[in-house]
């Protein structure tokens, strides 16, 4: 077995296996360190940390390193996903440019966007693409709760709202995964960086062809990314509105559970016979296919 290490996830880099000393082997500093492992009989694994360290920026993550059904893997440093891009420090900034990110898609709506308005690099091409679970709906999920509109909510719910995201916002995720497809390297990203966010890499992971479960760990460590005390800051602003926490699945709403994204796969592959389908319901053509796979997988150098 052999050990190389770089700041890129293609190319492997330094042969750490021979030490400079006993017990200790000195790396050149990268900004982002890639481990390859490289197996005569089995070719190229790569390690990365999948959190990618931001000063201002939430859950911003590489979706690379996932298992595909063939035995390969995920690309890294190819499709990244994150929460809102507005309080990125400088050195955030250098470290975006570093990753070679070349396109951005905002999924928040207008009123998100002038609420709290995107701090990207300037070579970074920004294309906005507005999703929301209340499709058609002038108020957002909480709003229409205070104003009574909702009376209680499940994960049933939230996995029927991002159904309905799959089915209304085709041009969106087909342009994203156009976009992957032409090798550019992406950041797609909402508010919190788990629904609109998480259904997008939930599509990207699908058509790499990684399995359920991976899909389902990717989608639940969003969990691990918000902001501490939010269920218990919206129980409290519910109350104060007369309306019964207990009505509402705050887990669902404010975190990403998994039960609710297997419901997402599940209801998917009612309405569209499994994966396949669903990319045909995109507009996605063979060769796009196949573009967008090659770019999502590792290669083996």
């Amino acid at each position: 077995m052999s050990v190389f290490v770089s700041d890129d996830p293609i190319d492997a880099g330094t042969d750490v296996r021979k030490p400079d000393r006993p017990g200790q082997v000195s790396v050149s500093r990268v900004g982002r360190p890639y481990v390859h492992l490289f197996d005569p009989g089995r070719g190229f694994t790569v390690a990365a940390e999948r959190l990618v360290f931001m000063d201002g920026v939430r859950n911003f993550r590489d979706i690379g390193g996932y298992p595909t059904a063939d035995g390969g893997h995920t690309r890294w440093g190819q499709v990244f996903r994150s929460a809102r891009l507005d309080e990125t420090s400088d050195a955030d900034l250098e470290r975006i440019r570093m990753l070679g990110v070349t396109k951005v898609f905002d999924l928040r709506t207008q009123s998100e966007v002038d609420n709290n308005p995107n701090r990207l690099p300037d070579h970074v091409e920004l294309v906005h693409m507005p999703m929301s679970s209340q499709v058609a709906m002038p108020k957002g999920l909480f709003e229409r709760i205070l104003d009574g509109d909702i009376t209680s909510y499940t994960k049933v719910d939230m996995a029927h709202g991002y159904l309905r995201m799959l089915e209304s916002f085709t041009d969106y995720l087909s342009a994203m995964v156009q976009a992957v497809a032409n090798g550019e390297k992406i950041l797609f990203h909402c508010a919190a960086g788990k629904d609109r966010t998480g259904i997008t890499a939930m599509t990207m992971l699908a058509l790499a062809g990684v399995a359920d479960s991976y899909v389902l760990d990717d989608y639940e460590m969003s969990a691990q990314h918000q902001p501490e005390g939010r269920i218990e800051h919206f129980s409290t602003e519910l109350s104060k509105a007369g309306r019964d926490p207990d009505m509402f699945d705050l887990d669902a709403m404010l975190g990403s559970p998994r039960p609710v994204m297997r419901m997402t796969l599940d209801g998917m592959r009612d309405r569209w016979k499994d994966h396949p389908g669903y990319f045909e319901h995109l507009g996605l053509d063979a060769a796009v296919r196949a573009s967008a796979q090659e770019h999502l997988r590792f290669a083996q150098p």
